[in-house]
């Protein structure tokens, strides 16, 4: 066995799922008694959920096709981060309830679940968890965290999956989820329900595949991908005109033909003679066909793809590197409008799915804990100090607040 083998092994077992053929019972490494244990484990969830070892057709698999965006468009590269790193800023806390009442209390960083949150496993930081978590549900449309349990079935470690390498094992009347089957060419693992953290964006075609926010914008994205490509064959080409036919008052023949086309190809192909004269046979003429940049309004064309992207993934242009028309006061409302509008729906999304289905894990009763994203540090959703003067002189004038009251508010 290789090094790069052993090093798969190596995360495989930590991740305690390694099922190869048949479920990990093929080598050495994987008869060891504990990963053995969870071999079998993983054969029994399968059979649990009612899954045969080949390919079902009631499994939905996730389309990769849209993460490929993230490497080929500038403007898509820079939604999805600006909204993984928006989503990793806040700090996750976990809160215990305090007695019988509705208040809560930090429940510390030594609590289980909090490091858990701050640790998911050896590899994984908790900031790194969230924006793949983000990354992934803005270019899939879902994301799948795998929640580890120990033998008294407390979680001990989270790994984040790719969607396209996960199935969706729906029920017979396809209103429940049976399981999730992780598969890769390095074996197959099963998950129950109660096992996986499943993000998906809303999507009206198909209740168990998230909806990319890449499906609405992919054309205008491919449109200003194809203009770029455009442009650069034609500085490629030292600006020397292309998309060219050639008439002629006679008959060619084949070879003449040929050599013409040679002769123009080989001017082009070289920037050194791209521009010098060439010269034409008595009865031919060259005529361009289509249109130029200027006609076809390239930059235009870019622009819209740019802002297209914006409105899919929503985030306002100014951070996606448009500052054309960017001012100080409005770089704050776009800020302002990013998190109040986008980043704090998603991060109440990531808490209610962590509350659902991680936290009851760590309870002794129903509604003890109950994990938040600490907001009191970010700027953009805390009110400025004269917006909260002239609220607070606004309720003191119409009796509302006293003026005491208004001191204490502001610490004074």
């Amino acid at each position: 066995m290789n090094a790069g083998e052993e090093s798969r092994d190596g995360v495989f077992r930590r991740l305690g799922r390694a099922v190869t053929a048949p479920f990990g019972l093929g080598s050495d490494v994987e008869r060891e008694p504990a990963v053995l244990e969870r071999a079998m484990s993983a054969r029994r969830i399968l059979d649990r959920i009612g899954v045969p070892l080949v390919k079902s057709d009631d499994v939905e698999w996730s389309s990769g096709r849209h993460a490929e965006y993230y490497g080929r468009s500038t403007a898509v590269h820079a939604a999805v981060r600006v909204l993984a790193e928006a989503v990793s800023r806040p700090p996750l806390e976990v809160w215990r309830r305090v007695g019988a009442g509705s208040e809560y209390e930090p429940a510390g960083v030594d609590h289980p679940l909090q490091r858990l949150l701050d640790r998911p496993n050896d590899v994984w930081d908790g900031g790194q968890l969230l924006r793949t978590v983000e990354s992934r549900l803005a270019l899939w449309g879902s994301a799948y965290v795998a929640i580890e349990r120990d033998g008294d079935g407390v979680p001990y470690e989270m790994w984040p999956l790719r969607p396209d390498e996960v199935r969706v094992v729906a029920g017979e009347d396809d209103r429940v989820v049976r399981g999730f089957i992780h598969e890769n060419l390095d074996g197959r693992a099963a998950y129950l329900p109660e096992e996986m953290l499943w993000y998906r964006r809303f999507n009206p075609m198909n209740s168990f595949s998230g909806l990319s926010s890449m499906e609405p914008a992919r054309s205008a994205v491919d449109m200003g991908t194809e203009a770029l490509r455009f442009n650069r064959r034609f500085y490629v080409h030292s600006a020397a005109p292309s998309d060219m036919v050639i008439t002629t008052e006679g008959n060619p023949q084949q070879e003449q033909i040929d050599e013409l086309i040679e002769r123009w190809e080989t001017r082009l192909a070289n920037p050194d003679t791209a521009h010098r004269p060439m010269i034409l046979s008595a009865g031919v003429d060259m005529k361009r066909l289509g249109s130029n940049q200027s006609d076809m309004e390239f930059i235009a064309a870019l622009q819209w793809s740019v802002e297209e992207v914006s409105r899919a993934f929503g985030v306002p242009k100014v951070f996606l590197s448009e500052f054309e028309d960017a001012t100080l006061a409005n770089v704050r409302t776009m800020e302002q409008f990013l998190w109040r509008n986008t980043i704090i729906p998603e991060l109440k999304m990531l808490e209610d799915g962590i509350n659902h289905r991680l936290t009851p894990h760590f309870e002794h009763f129903v509604g003890e804990l109950v994990v938040r994203f600490n907001l009191s540090n970010v700027e953009a959703v805390q009110e400025s100090q004269s917006d909260r003067a002239e609220r607070l002189a606004t309720l003191v004038g119409a009796g509302i607040m006293t003026v005491d009251e208004a001191r204490r508010e502001v610490g004074v």
